[in-house]
């Protein structure tokens, strides 16, 4: 058979044993992504030693980019639950928004917490204020945990400075300004239907968290600002760092912020605030940091996230080393149909390959010299094709990402729920981000 296609087929094979091992037979996603791998790599012809390689890489390289935040997320988000901490920001939050909006404020936290922080670190960071408030809110957890969720991603995919939309600008020499501006526009409608399918969907598979901690009625619950500091510190010195680099920011101060703007780093600070918070609140507890501590049981958690985070970063990986990107770019490096053209090919790389970011810059490398023929020639035409490329990139978000798993993860949503919901929410998002570039094309271009 050609080769190309059992290439193709290799990966829809794939897809169909991961849903199948997880859904169906309710297999631990870390044995269900394995499966999943090699399978892909038998059926497409891949040489099982470069299959390896690209296995260890990816799942070392996933390791090594997350793993230490998901740890320090974990730890910290463990100190924020048994301290109280979580409970005062939820009632912050719910003070705010009334518990009916509940899931909506914490969309909106995920639209702006995402510009500066990676999704993976924000949601770990804010899973246990998701769980908090479903508890006391009788909302089920995964409105909460989509809501939040789909808020991240729609930011994550629009608005520099994260990694995807700053790339893709440059590439297309698209104005930062615009970019910013319609990015944030454009990433609200698609965090609105982010938390109304939460919403949807929380109704038809309703749960309640069952790791949330009970704080004792005696105990004394931390301030506002004690509770928020270990989160908002994070997001501040990430944020600066990014600031710093966009602004040429030189000398002592940039150095000292390329340090504690570093997300591991950042986040270590944010532990310390917590663990200083832990103290006041527990201090009588002398155990919280030895082996059977409340970080002991966070690190136990962790692990188990860590490995199956890595394995979905390994069946990345895979897919990367095989010729599937190279089939993808010549399939559809003829495509001259308007504004379909990058969001399409935008959504045939994230369905495909799993990464929002190589999606985005595949499509923009892929359009940039056709930009004249396709009609974004013009300044403004470039803010189009960006926003549209990561309107296709939005989308089949699902188990070939790493984000897919620290939120079904961390949030203790079923793996058979979330490949019943994450992926079709992004579709909506998706279709929700082309229909509004589409409308802006017919004002501006």
């Amino acid at each position: 058979m050609d080769a190309n296609f059992m290439v193709i087929l290799g990966l829809v094979l794939g897809v169909a044993v991961l849903v199948l091992c997880t859904v169906k037979l309710k297999i631990h996603p870390f044995f269900s992504l394995i499966a999943t791998t090699v399978v892909f790599a038998v059926v497409s012809g891949m040489n099982l030693t470069d299959m390896l390689e690209a296995f260890t890489s990816g799942m070392g390289g996933t390791m090594s980019d997350i793993g230490l935040v998901i740890a320090l997320g974990t730890v910290t988000g463990a100190l924020l639950e048994k301290s109280g901490a979580a409970e005062t920001m939820a009632k912050t939050i719910l003070k705010l928004t009334g518990e009916k909006h509940a899931a909506l404020g914490l969309g909106i936290t995920g639209y702006f917490v995402s510009i500066p922080v990676f999704c993976d670190s924000a949601f770990v960071l804010l899973s246990p204020i998701a769980k908090r408030m479903s508890k006391d809110t009788n909302i089920s957890m995964t409105t909460m945990a989509i809501a939040l969720c789909m808020g991240l991603h729609a930011t994550h995919m629009f608005v520099p400075p994260t990694p995807g939309p700053l790339a893709v600008a440059g590439i297309l020499n698209a104005d930062m300004g615009y970019v910013i501006l319609f990015g944030a526009l454009v990433s609200i409608p698609v965090m609105l239907v982010g938390y109304l399918g939460g919403v949807k969907a929380g109704k038809k598979y309703h749960y309640i968290p069952k790791e949330v901690t009970e704080v004792p009625v005696n105990q004394k619950l931390p301030s506002p600002m004690m509770a928020f500091l270990p989160i908002l510190t994070p997001i501040v010195l990430m944020l600066v760092k990014t600031i710093g680099e966009m602004a040429g920011m030189a000398g002592i101060p940039r150095a000292i912020f390329d340090v504690l703007g570093t997300p591991a780093v950042a986040l270590m600070v944010g532990l310390l605030i917590a663990a200083v918070g832990y103290r006041q609140s527990v201090p009588e507890d002398k155990t919280a940091w030895g082996f059977d501590g409340v970080v002991a049981d966070a690190m136990k958690t962790a692990g188990q996230i860590v490995l199956i985070v890595g394995a979905g970063g390994a069946f990345s990986g895979v897919l990367k080393a095989s010729p599937l990107q190279g089939i993808l770019t010549e399939t559809f490096s003829g495509l001259t149909i308007g504004i379909l053209a990058p969001f399409l090919i935008g959504f045939i790389f994230r369905t495909c390959v799993g990464s929002a970011t190589i999606a985005m810059v595949t499509a923009a490398t892929m359009i940039t010299p056709l930009l004249d023929v396709l009609g974004f020639g013009s300044p403004m035409g470039r803010v189009i094709a960006m926003l549209a490329c990561a309107a296709g990139g939005l989308m089949v978000f699902h188990g070939n990402d790493d984000f897919f798993w620290v939120t079904a993860t961390t949030s203790e949503m079923d793996t058979s729920i979330a490949y019943k919901t994450i992926p079709v929410i992004s579709v909506l998002q998706s279709i929700t981000a082309l229909a509004v570039v589409f409308i802006l094309s017919l004002i501006f271009l």
